[in-house]
């Protein structure tokens, strides 16, 4: 008997690709489209921008007279709080409606490994908080510190440049972290989104003339550095375990959840 010959089947180019674990780059390069996936997220995408500028002059227009350091501070550390808001609820979408409208399911069942999609989003945070920094940076020396000047009033900012930018930077971090913390920690849109906004405006009440909620307030590192803080040491360690940890049990949920 002559044995019979069966034609080696190959498989189509999309199997093939599929069949490869993604480099990282691509993964994150997944995330930023997602974040343009929608009519919604394109407008979101546009005017989170614009109104990170709009909101940080808006903000800084101080019609006080701010002659201590404290003072004019006052206004940065607000823009820090609220300006970015957009920006932040940008994060909180792209991370929340992942599991809420399940369009992790086709993108784990190729590639499923959770913790790479939670860095790749972590890596998308981490750009949106260097731009959120440097234009709270630009701002508060040019637009805010020309308002002070205009109104003949000494600008203390100018004495500690090192300092403004370090509370500048650390305050958007923490900002960018609660942003992330609570996408990851809740997911559904909604509820994620109406959480930031309400916790962000929370303290920003509570620590606007008088320091109420040190000891829990997400900037509370950046205000410690800047001497705005009436709390000391102590507050600042328990900001530091409360945010952090619930950074670190937002990850781990995201990394364990399951899409369906």
């Amino acid at each position: 008997m002559i044995p019979m010959q069966t034609a080696t089947q190959q498989q189509p180019a999309w199997a093939t690709g599929a069949a490869k674990r993604a480099s990282f780059g691509t993964v994150v390069g997944v995330e930023l489209r997602k974040m343009s996936a929608t009519v919604a997220d394109k407008i979101l995408l546009i005017a989170a921008p614009i109104g990170l500028v709009v909101l940080s002059i808006m903000f800084m227009v101080d019609s006080s007279r701010p002659n201590t350091l404290t003072r004019q501070l006052g206004p940065v550390f607000l823009t820090v709080r609220l300006a970015a808001v957009l920006v932040d609820l940008t994060l909180v979408k792209l991370i929340a409606a992942e599991w809420h409208y399940r369009s992790s399911q086709p993108t784990l069942l190729v590639q499923p490994s959770r913790m790479r999609y939670v860095f790749a989003q972590a890596t998308i945070a981490v750009g949106a908080w260097l731009l959120i920094s440097g234009v709270h940076v630009l701002m508060t020396f040019t637009f805010y510190s020309g308002r002070l000047d205009a109104r003949d009033i000494q600008n203390l900012l100018v004495f500690r440049p090192g300092m403004v930018v370090a509370a500048c930077f650390i305050g958007a971090l923490c900002m960018t972290l609660l942003a992330v913390t609570v996408g990851w920690l809740i997911p559904n849109t909604a509820g994620a989104i109406t959480t930031y906004v309400l916790v962000s405006l929370l303290f920003t009440i509570l620590q606007g003339n008088i320091d109420f909620a040190g000891w829990v307030d997400p900037i509370e590192p950046a205000r410690q550095l800047s001497g705005v803080s009436q709390h000391g040491v102590i507050a600042l360690v328990t900001s530091l375990i409360l945010w952090l940890g619930l950074a670190a049990v937002a990850i781990f949920r995201a990394g364990t959840r399951e899409a369906a």
